[in-house]
């Protein structure tokens, strides 16, 4: 099924993004009991996200499907412990889960595959799909010039990349087609920007204030359209039917039962004049939000 809801689970019992989400492990019952409902069948999550593999771990009984990331792998490590490492860290993880396989592992890290000890992970990676762990191995990406690099070299089940109305980058540049044509799936992630495509330009923290015009055209653009921000945000990734995931973020299930209805009323448009190139406002690991 293309276009499926992924849950992200980043806000799971910790403070996640500009609007500082947080979700608790009732609200996280609740959730998850109304996406088993609705058919949303795939969590998203990582061994970095604080508690959230034990809490998924804790409520999930065998309903949902995981996606899961191997953490940034150690600089130092030798050549030799790559797949020690590697196996250890990928059965913690199935541990917290309470699971006996993946449905994906993801390399947190892509810039691992450039460096040293690049082929010892890659085939680690690959040897855990072969003995069972994951059933897909596949990346996160940012950076599309060193996604053209890894997939000269090494074969991926899974791309996850970022897509919203201002980081068009993954349609723009061809690559989410490029990518379907080697038969790769595509999943979009930080389709809200962590969730400050969904704040009005008076509302953004102090450092990301010079960005404001940017805003003030979304905020115009959607006034001239009678969309809300959120109705655009969402639409314009259900609209790329070229996708098969898209990892969503909630609060609570009213969260949840909002976007899920949105996806089945999704509305068409163009918004060419809302891509931005620059990476000091599209990437937010260049962000220095003050406290």
């Amino acid at each position: 099924m293309k276009n499926k809801i992924i849950l992200g689970s980043a806000n799971f019992n910790q403070i996640y993004g500009i609007r500082k989400n947080f979700i608790k492990k009732r609200e996280i019952k609740k959730l998850f009991n109304f996406a088993f409902k609705n058919k949303v069948e795939t969590i998203d999550t990582s061994p970095l996200y604080n508690e959230s593999e034990k809490m998924i771990g804790s409520l999930n009984n065998n309903r949902f499907k995981i996606i899961s990331k191997i953490p940034i792998i150690p600089k130092n490590i030798k050549r030799q412990n790559v797949k020690k490492w590697l196996n250890k860290s990928s059965l913690n993880s199935l541990k917290n889960l309470k699971i006996k396989k993946f449905e994906c592992l993801l390399l947190h890290n892509a810039n691992s595959l450039i460096n040293k000890n690049s082929v010892e992970i890659y085939n680690a990676i690959k040897n855990l799909k072969k003995i069972g762990i994951t059933n897909k191995i596949g990346v996160s990406i940012y950076d599309y010039n060193l996604l053209d690099k890894i997939l000269k070299k090494f074969k991926f089940d899974v791309i996850q990349a970022p897509l919203n109305i201002f980081d068009q980058r993954l349609v723009n540049t061809g690559w989410l087609k490029k990518l379907k044509k080697r038969k790769i799936e595509v999943h979009a992630r930080s389709i809200f920007l962590q969730g400050v495509l969904l704040l009005k330009h008076n509302q953004l923290p102090k450092d990301l204030r010079k960005f404001n015009k940017c805003w003030i055209k979304l905020e115009n653009w959607l006034k001239k359209n009678k969309f809300s921000s959120l109705q655009a945000c969402l639409s314009y990734v259900f609209n790329e039917k070229k996708l098969d995931g898209i990892v969503v973020g909630c609060n609570n299930k009213n969260q949840l039962k909002k976007i899920i209805k949105l996806k089945k009323n999704k509305i068409d448009f163009y918004i060419p004049d809302l891509n931005i190139k620059n990476k000091k406002l599209i990437d937010p690991r260049n962000w220095i939000i003050s406290k």
